[in-house]
């Protein structure tokens, strides 16, 4: 390893044994979502997202009783929705929301519960995404089970910011406990059924921003990050 790369690691360790400490010391007591306005997904995300409406045809499944009690733990909401264009073309949307995205309840990334699931997962990329007319760090990937090949977009935010790796949510969730609060946090993912990877992920691209731009700025806002 470089000198470089373990210096590096030292500062990393650093940070995170920084953050546990301060995450004890500084125990939050009040969460950030009572004081400001909680949305009701299902109400707010409207059936109509541009060219796209909601397709009633597909009904999600639902999932086991053991999922369902974990999902129960760490989310207050789960919207889940596919779409279809004019052109017959799908896309799933799930945006789950958590109101307490503490050390034990955080919202879990996609590649790992879709592995649980017995996916197998390839072209993992972490980059940034131009959503609502700025710049995130998102998360891309194809979930492989079988015959069903689904490229998904993901990205998270932690408070009133995007956050994408461990350090980020630490440091995130330490800015939060160090003023008394337990930050809340959306989870949102888009996905589809489709062989050109490539082809989905500008697919995923281009519905979320039209999901963007129809939703109400202050959940505009709360999705992409920003004050």
């Amino acid at each position: 390893m470089s000198k470089t790369a373990l210096r590096r690691s030292f500062i990393v360790a650093g940070l995170l044994a920084g953050a546990q400490v301060a995450s004890v010391v500084a125990v939050p007591r009040r969460k950030l979502a009572d004081s400001r306005e909680v949305f009701d997904l299902e109400q707010a995300v409207p059936r109509t997202v541009g060219r796209w409406s909601l397709d009633t045809s597909i009904v999600p499944l639902p999932p086991s009783p053991d999922q369902q009690a974990v999902l129960n733990q760490i989310y207050d909401q789960i919207l889940s929705r596919t779409y279809v264009n004019p052109a017959g073309q799908r896309v799933m949307l799930s945006i789950t929301y958590g109101s307490k995205q503490n050390q034990q309840l955080r919202a879990h990334r996609q590649e790992v519960c879709y592995s649980a699931q017995g996916f197998r997962i390839s072209r993992l990329e972490r980059l940034p995404l131009v959503l609502g007319g700025r710049a995130i760090q998102g998360t891309r990937m194809v979930a492989t089970q079988g015959q069903r090949i689904e490229p998904v977009t993901y990205w998270f935010t932690m408070g009133d910011q995007v956050v994408l790796t461990y350090l980020e949510r630490e440091l995130a969730q330490l800015r939060y406990a160090m003023s008394g609060l337990i930050p809340d946090g959306y989870l949102v993912r888009v996905s589809s059924l489709d062989a050109d990877a490539a082809g989905a992920f500008a697919q995923h691209l281009a519905f979320a921003n039209e999901l963007l731009a129809s939703l109400v700025p202050e959940l505009r806002r709360r999705l992409v990050g920003g004050v």
